[in-house]
């Protein structure tokens, strides 16, 4: 090796040392500035700031105390029910407002259906008709045909020449089927969850033998169910699919429901909207004179009857009269759902429609506001939703109206949370009553929830707690000597201390080193005294050698506090902190109970009329070197 790269290489270290003293001279430099710069800053807001009490006193109190657990929201209505259209129509006379008061069966809305008055007004001719045979039929007459009770389309035809007309009717319910708005329908009913259609909604019928376009015309029971009527009037009713000569039905025919995407969305049968049953008891059928899927009127002639018996004749026009003036009754009824009336007492609370909209059956028309009854709902952290309970006393407060405060209770409490954050809330719904307040759905709110309550406990304020060692202490003015920045900064170091001096490696810890059973177990070593001896000697040096250490980290220890004390003082050199220095007492150890956002119980340690000592609230420059250090006291929630 050279001369020079010998050099080179004992110069290394040289280097290396001359560059870690200037790092460490940086720091120092950089440490000092920050020191002096703090003492600075509390210098000057020391003389900005003018002379503040740094310490306050309280006494034990007994009394009641809460605890409570806030949140806010906005207020709702507790009873809203909808208006829904219970019936086809155009709406042509709106008569309230939203805010107009209403009394039950009001009028709200009119809606007016040309085909409903037309419908009323066909079975209104088809009774009179039908009253009329009944009164004209005499002893020895017969009846040789029935005739359509009503004008529309033959959707079914069940009964064919050679049958008996009452066998026909008690198998059948009826000798033909009769549309009186000549379409038909499909009903879905979902599986499970809602069916993924809407109101007007155009949709596509599949089935044997039909292919239509339909319309969505109803969904009931939270759209679980739906009506579809096929809108194409010319339907393969009347052709011969079969090929026995006769034209084939298809009602009852099992359809597809299809949406504008092509997606399936139900089955269901293949049904008449809005039927007419045709009906007859006695005789033979000699003759079928309806078409199946032709127009007929009212009164045409539908079958021929022979041999049909005077006391069956009549009982036929009874009974036809009667399955009428149900249909009379069930479109009586339907155009008396064209008028819209308040269900209960209150205010227009929304109206969804205007007059010349065009309404289809399950519509929203609007909602009422019924009574006064108001929920709110907040969310409650999971820390504190153990202890709501439902029933439990509430104060409502409204930030609209100052003034106002009122009294509720919990009323229904979310079983599953939500997170948010890594934090976890649940709903909890609030119920109260805002008659006389001028409280308003959608108003913010406040919900304070009382959780516990005690009547004769002594309490002290939260801020009087400090921490040491996990125990809880106050100061209580009783002439005692230790000063309360003393205490305060005994509870700020001496939590750290303890939890930093637990768990370090001390006599104990050199008991549990390897040693004589140690030796005794390693393998291929011969158990003779002489290792016996060995082992002990190794123990006692590696004791020696712990107490040693032990020691030199007290002492440690002690230089740092006393360099942590000194660099105190000569920050607040010249600062006023007298009261906090002179203000004497004894640290007494206390047992604490419910705690709210002001207040702590005592349960023991204090006695009623006893005066405690804690610091007020401090300036910025006081707390300073709290914050270089990592310190601050410990104190109740606030």
């Amino acid at each position: 090796m050279s001369e020079a790269k010998a050099q080179k290489r004992r110069r290394r270290p040289m280097r290396v040392i001359k560059k870690w003293i200037k790092r460490l001279i940086m720091l120092v430099i950089l440490a000092a500035a920050a020191l002096f710069g703090a003492k600075a800053y509390i210098q000057n807001q020391a003389a900005n700031t003018e002379e503040t009490q740094t310490y306050d006193q309280a006494q034990v109190m007994r009394g009641a105390m809460v605890d409570t657990v806030f949140g806010t929201g906005t207020t709702s209505a507790r009873n809203q029910p909808n208006l829904l259209a219970e019936a086809d129509g155009t709406l042509t006379d709106l008569r309230v407002s939203v805010g107009d008061a209403v009394k039950k069966g009001d009028i709200l809305a009119v809606m007016t259906n040309d085909d409903i008055d037309d419908t009323i007004t066909d079975l209104e001719f088809a009774l009179w008709d039908l009253d009329a045979q009944i009164t004209g039929t005499r002893a020895g007459s017969k009846v040789t045909k029935v005739e359509a009770p009503i004008a529309g389309r033959v959707m079914a035809i069940y009964g064919k020449a050679g049958d008996d007309a009452l066998a026909v009717f008690r198998r059948e319910g009826a000798l033909a089927i009769i549309s009186t708005d000549e379409r038909m329908r499909v009903e879905l009913t979902a599986q499970e969850g809602q069916l993924d259609l809407m109101l007007d909604e155009k949709v596509t019928v599949i089935g044997n033998h039909i292919y239509a376009e339909g319309t969505v015309i109803e969904l009931t029971r939270q759209s679980t169910q739906a009506v579809i009527t096929i809108m194409e009037e010319e339907l393969p009713v009347n052709e011969d699919f079969d090929g026995d000569g006769r034209a084939d039905m298809i009602l009852g025919t099992v359809c597809e429901v299809r949406n504008a995407d092509g997606e399936v969305v139900g089955q269901g049968e293949l049904q008449c909207n809005k039927p007419m049953a045709v009906s007859a008891f006695g005789g033979t059928i000699t003759y079928v004179d309806a078409i199946l899927g032709a127009e007929v009127g009212r009164t045409e002639r539908m079958f021929r009857l022979a041999d049909s018996p005077l006391t069956l004749t009549i009982e036929e026009l009874r009974l036809q009269r009667e399955a009428s003036a149900k249909e009379l009754k069930e479109a009586i009824e339907q155009r008396e759902n064209l008028i819209i009336t308040a269900p209960c007492d209150g205010v227009v609370a929304s109206i969804d429609v205007a007059e010349g909209d065009e309404i289809t059956s399950g519509t929203l028309f609007g909602s009422i506001l019924e009574g006064e009854d108001m929920n709110l709902t907040i969310a409650v952290d999971e820390l504190d939703v153990v202890d709501v309970q439902i029933g439990q006393p509430v104060t409502i407060t409204i930030d609209a109206l100052s003034d106002v405060a009122i009294a509720g209770e919990v009323y229904k409490i979310a079983p599953v949370g939500e997170s948010s954050g890594g934090v976890t809330t649940y709903d909890v719904e609030l119920t109260f009553d805002a008659a006389g307040t001028g409280v308003r759905s959608g108003m913010n709110a406040t919900g304070e929830i009382q959780t516990a309550a005690a009547d004769g406990v002594l309490y002290v304020p939260v801020e009087a707690l400090m921490t040491m060692n996990n125990k809880t202490y106050v100061m209580v003015a009783d002439g005692g000597t230790t000063t309360l920045a003393d205490a305060a900064r005994s509870a700020n170091s001496g939590s750290q201390r303890g939890s930093r001096g637990q768990g370090m490696p001390g006599r104990n810890a050199v008991q549990d080193m390897p040693g004589r059973n140690a030796v005794q177990d390693m393998p291929g070593r011969p158990d003779t005294g002489a290792a016996q001896d060995n082992g002990q000697q190794a123990q006692g040096v590696n004791a020696e050698a712990a107490q040693g250490m032990q020691s030199l980290i007290d002492k440690a220890k002690a230089l740092a506090d006393t360099a942590v004390s000194r660099v105190r003082d000569w920050l607040y050199e010249g600062v006023n902190t007298q009261n906090a220095q002179t203000v004497t007492g004894s640290l007494v150890e206390v047992e604490t109970g419910m705690q709210n956002d002001d207040y702590v119980q005592i349960v023991s340690g204090l006695n009623e009329g006893d005066v405690i000592l804690y610091t007020a609230a401090q300036t910025q420059s006081t707390d300073m070197f709290s914050m270089m250090m990592g310190g601050g006291m410990m104190g109740g929630r606030r």
